[in-house]
């Protein structure tokens, strides 16, 4: 059992679909910044980043490889430390303008295992996280960021 299990304790049944993660930053201009862990149309594991640094600018999308092996041992963590337990924490009072929170989206394919075809499950920055809480982001963050591999395409939309 980990140390994170928290108090929700969800057996995930299926496999990684996708992982989104999107960072917390000043939204005035109209920003966009996203990682994304998904398999491309030919079931191969891929990152993507999407970049934009205003509504009206151009977006930056790169594509990087990665390793089944570093997939299949990210997936293992996030099930292991039951990450998915985040998502039920008590939503904050806190009220924030002129910013878009950190959240992360993840989906499970379960059709597999008999489940529904997918389980979802968000994790945002407006809710009340314990110490253990901001620890086992932090280290989902660094092994979500280690995905990364070999840089496969980079494409910048024109203005």
């Amino acid at each position: 059992m980990s140390i994170f299990s928290g108090l929700f304790k969800k057996k995930i049944k299926g496999s990684l679909k996708s992982f989104r993660y999107s960072p917390g930053y000043s939204d005035m201009l109209g920003a966009s910044h996203s990682s994304l862990l998904e398999k491309n149309a030919e079931g191969v594991w891929i990152f993507v980043t999407s970049d934009r640094e205003e509504h009206s600018g151009p977006e930056t999308v790169i594509t990087y490889s990665v390793s089944p092996e570093a997939a299949s041992g990210f997936e293992n963590f996030i099930k292991e430390t039951n990450f998915v337990s985040l998502s039920t924490r008590r939503k904050s009072s806190d009220f924030i303008t002129d910013y878009s929170p950190w959240s992360f989206s993840i989906e499970f394919d379960c059709s597999a295992s008999g489940g529904s075809s997918c389980e979802y499950f968000s994790i945002g920055e407006i809710r009340e996280y314990t110490a253990m809480d901001r620890d086992l982001i932090k280290q989902v963050l660094e092994k979500f960021n280690a995905l990364k591999s070999e840089k496969l395409s980079e494409v910048k939309e024109e203005d």
